[in-house]
């Protein structure tokens, strides 16, 4: 498969773009700063530019199959990417997300509404955000799924993920970023949470 990663040189989105290297996909790795792309591999691409820059998002996902974006709280680049992957006819799109932003499949639960409180108090700004992204993705036409998580550590991949809605007493705080790159490029081609936003940890 062809996937494009926005948010590649970031510590989570380089373990993903090297998984789906070694899972042998072809990859454009999206980066403001291509230097810190650490990861040189004749199947890896990089197209340079910032979430406002329409022309290179586009550039990035015109031969994509699928789109993952690990960006975080930035709506503006959220709505950029979408409308490009709907103008270039790409329907997959897996997109990091949060336990701030809600599902009606969750129920009530004193952990992590207490986290989420916390967010709102101390980064109302990225709190706004990041559920202002997630409406947006959930209105587009695309075969979209919202991965929310609670905390990321950088912990050694484990294999092992649990997958559910917070509330239910599967899904606990915190996963490790390569067992979330792990699931995230899963999902590029499991349709299993189309058009769902699952909760994931360890």
């Amino acid at each position: 498969m062809r996937i494009t990663i926005f948010g590649a040189t970031g510590r989570m989105g380089r373990l993903l773009v090297r998984q789906a290297l070694d899972a042998g996909h072809d990859v454009t790795a999206y980066a403001r700063d291509p230097g810190r792309m650490r990861t040189a591999h004749p199947r890896l691409s990089v197209v340079t530019g910032e979430l406002d820059d329409d022309h290179a998002i586009v550039q990035a996902v015109r031969d994509a199959d699928a789109v993952v974006e690990g960006v975080g709280s930035v709506s503006d680049g959220t709505r950029r990417i979408i409308g490009a992957m709907e103008h270039a006819g790409v329907d997959r799109f897996v997109v990091v997300s949060t336990c701030s932003v809600p599902d009606p499949r969750d129920l009530p639960d004193a952990e992590f509404a207490s986290l989420v409180a916390f967010v709102k108090t101390v980064a109302p700004g990225p709190y706004a955000e990041v559920r202002r992204a997630a409406d947006l993705v959930r209105a587009s036409s695309l075969g979209w799924t919202l991965v929310r998580v609670a905390r990321l550590d950088d912990g050694p991949a484990t294999g092992r993920v649990k997958v559910g809605h917070y509330g239910h007493g599967v899904v606990g705080p915190s996963i490790t970023r390569a067992d979330m790159a792990a699931f995230l490029l899963g999902q590029v081609s499991d349709g299993t949470y189309l058009r769902q936003a699952p909760a994931i940890s360890n």
